[in-house]
C-alpha cells in the first residue's frame, strides 16, 4: 500500500462517501466536508410532522457487479431493499402497464439509509460550504463560507459535488478540470410532494409521464418500511423545470398542483416543493472521474458518469482506486 495521505473529500452525496469509505478503508486519513447538514445528496426524504416523502432519487438499480454486492450489503444491513412497485406510463394512449425488467431498490427506512450507512465510520464536517481552494507548495488549504480559512493541510483534494459549483474551485488550479465542469451541463428538477389523508384510487405505484409538466410520479408510501400515510411524488420534467427554474416557488408550486391534479384527478391540500438546481445531466459526458497526479486534486460524481445511484457510487471507487 502507498503511504496514507490526508484527503480532503468535498461533498457527501452518495459518490463522495463511496469515494470516501474506500480510501479509509485502504488506510487514508479522510475528511468529509458538506455544505448541508446531512448526507445523502439527492438521495433525500423530506421529513414533516405526520409524513415524509422521497422527493429527489425515486429508487435505483444495480447491473455493475461491485455495486451489486454493495446493494447486497445495504440489504443485509437493512438499510435497502426491493420495491416491489407496480409501474405503469402515461403518453397519448394513456395509462398503460410496464412489465418490470430490472429490480429496483430503495433505502429503507428511507432513501438516506444507504449514504448513512456508508457515513458510519468517516469523518464528516457539516454545515461547511468550501469555496475557496488554496494551494500551499504540495499541500491543500480549505476555505468555507461559515468557517473561514479551516485548519487542515491535506495532501489530496477531491471534488464530489454538481458541476457547477465545482468549477469555481478547479478554475484557478487546472484549466483542464475547469473544461470538464463546464462540458458537463446539468438541469434542474421540480418536485412536488403531496399528502393525502386516504389511499388516492389509482391502480399504480409509480408513472413514467410522456406528455405535459411531470415526468414521474410516484406513491413514495409504498416502499418498503414507509409508515407515514398516503405520500405521493411528482418530478416535474426536465423542459418544464428549465422553463420555471427561476419562477417564484409560489407561483411554480400552484402549477404544479393545478397539474398533479388534471393527471390524477386529487386536489392536493397539503404538500411541499423542491427547486433541486443540479438534478439531472442536461447532455451525457460519459467521460468518467477526473485526477490530476500532479495537482493531488480529483473529480468524480454521477455527473462523470451517469446521473444514476449507481453510476455515482461506481464515479467515487473509481477515483478512490486511482487515488
Amino acid at each position: 500500500m502507498s503511504q496514507p495521505r490526508s484527503i480532503a473529500i468535498i461533498g457527501a452525496g452518495l459518490a463522495g462517501l463511496s469515494c470516501a469509505q474506500a480510501l479509509s478503508a485502504k488506510g487514508h486519513h479522510v475528511q468529509v466536508f458538506e455544505k448541508s447538514r446531512g448526507v445523502g445528496g439527492r438521495m433525500s426524504t423530506r421529513s414533516f410532522e405526520t409524513w415524509a416523502c422521497d422527493h429527489g432519487a425515486q429508487y435505483f438499480t444495480a447491473t455493475d457487479p461491485a455495486f451489486q454486492q454493495q446493494v447486497e450489503r445495504w440489504q443485509a444491513a437493512g438499510a435497502a431493499a426491493l420495491w416491489e412497485a407496480q409501474v405503469t406510463s402515461f403518453g397519448a394512449e394513456g395509462w398503460q402497464p410496464i412489465k418490470p425488467s430490472v429490480g429496483r431498490f430503495v433505502g429503507t427506512p428511507s432513501m438516506t439509509a444507504p449514504a448513512k450507512q456508508l457515513a458510519k465510520e468517516l469523518t464528516i464536517h457539516f454545515s461547511t460550504t468550501v469555496d475557496q481552494l488554496l494551494r500551499e507548495g504540495l499541500t491543500w488549504k480549505l476555505h468555507s463560507k461559515e468557517h473561514g480559512l479551516l485548519e487542515p493541510t491535506f495532501d489530496t483534494v477531491l471534488l464530489a459535488i454538481p458541476s457547477k459549483q465545482a468549477e469555481v474551485l478547479v478554475q484557478p488550479h487546472s484549466a483542464a478540470m475547469y473544461a470538464r465542469c463546464q462540458d458537463a451541463v446539468m438541469a434542474p428538477s421540480w418536485a412536488l410532494m403531496v399528502y393525502a389523508t386516504e389511499r388516492l384510487p389509482l391502480d399504480f405505484d409509480a408513472a413514467f409521464i410522456n406528455q405535459g409538466m411531470f415526468s414521474w410520479i410516484a406513491r413514495s408510501s409504498s416502499k418498503p418500511q414507509r409508515t407515514s400515510g398516503e405520500a405521493w411524488l411528482a418530478h416535474a420534467s426536465t423542459a418544464w423545470s428549465l422553463t420555471h427554474e427561476n419562477t417564484a416557488k409560489e407561483e411554480a408550486t400552484t402549477l404544479m398542483v393545478a397539474g398533479f391534479e388534471s393527471l390524477t384527478n386529487y386536489q392536493p391540500i397539503t404538500f411541499q416543493s423542491h427547486l433541486w438546481r443540479f438534478a439531472r445531466l442536461g447532455h451525457a459526458t460519459h467521460h468518467g472521474h477526473v485526477f490530476d497526479d500532479t495537482l493531488q486534486m480529483g473529480l468524480c460524481g454521477d455527473w462523470t458518469s451517469t446521473e444514476k445511484v449507481e453510476g455515482a457510487w461506481l464515479s467515487g471507487q473509481a477515483l478512490a482506486r486511482e487515488v
